[in-house]
């Protein structure tokens, strides 16, 4: 399930919406984890709302078609999306999970650096982007990029002990 929001008539939605930088700081800054999730939520709704509306229909049905695992036409929908808004970054970051559920990474990684052009901050895609060289037994790399997500949003679930397997994986190698 996924929720529409109605952003004001001033902001733009998706990753240029001026309502992010206060949610990004509230994300750094959270005193509880529930803080945190809620602020988490709210960059989530809005970098899921095209600013191109003629995007909105094939965004919207590609998430369907992947939550409900057709991730051929999930990956057909984004395309049209970001064809049809190559601005969008959600657009890209949801092709590229599809691409790295498919097992295409360099697909992926394509899709992500294209995600992170337009949205630097999208802690989403560099969490994806470091799954996808710890796969590749890029461990350095995968640290570096987690160092970077842990800037962004420090309180993310799962992020400390992601880290420290990987710090154990790259101190194994060297010995």
């Amino acid at each position: 399930m996924f929720v529409f929001l109605v952003a004001p008539a001033s902001a733009h939605a998706d990753q240029t919406s001026t309502l992010l930088p206060p949610l990004f700081k509230e994300l750094q800054t959270a005193k509880t984890a529930a803080e945190a999730r809620e602020a988490e939520s709210q960059i989530w709704k809005i970098w899921s709302l095209p600013d191109n509306r003629e995007a909105s229909a094939p965004f919207a049905q590609g998430v369907i078609s992947m939550n409900s695992g057709n991730l051929k036409q999930a990956l057909a929908y984004f395309s049209r999306v970001v064809k049809t808004a190559p601005d969008f970054a959600e657009g890209w970051n949801k092709r590229a999970t599809v691409a790295y559920y498919l097992g295409d990474f360099e697909t992926s990684v394509h899709d992500i650096q294209k995600t992170l052009a337009l949205e630097p901050r999208h802690f989403g895609a560099l969490s994806g982007l470091a799954m996808i060289y710890e796969a590749n037994g890029q461990e350095a790399q995968a640290l570096d990029v987690l160092i970077q997500v842990k800037e962004i949003h420090p309180t993310l679930p799962g992020l400390d002990q992601q880290m420290g397997a990987l710090r154990k994986a790259i101190e194994a190698k060297k010995t």
